[in-house]
């Protein structure tokens, strides 16, 4: 993901769903670490990239396979 970009798109590994990704950054302390999953298939997602949480929204569903 670049730094210069507020957000970027972003195809899930298992299930090629496409999302949307922005970068939030993280309030200064302590905080949680959730797990993120895809919503199509609940493979797992990144929630974190160094200072910054992700945030994705679902853009393109992928077609039924057959």
């Amino acid at each position: 993901m670049s730094d210069t970009s507020p957000s970027t798109a972003f195809d899930c590994y298992n299930c090629e769903a496409t999302y949307e990704v922005v970068r939030v950054e993280a309030p200064p302390g302590s905080t949680t670490n959730h797990e993120i999953v895809c919503i199509r298939c609940g493979g797992p997602l990144h929630g974190r990239e160094g200072n910054f949480f992700l945030k994705y929204f679902l853009v393109g569903r992928p077609s039924r396979r057959t």
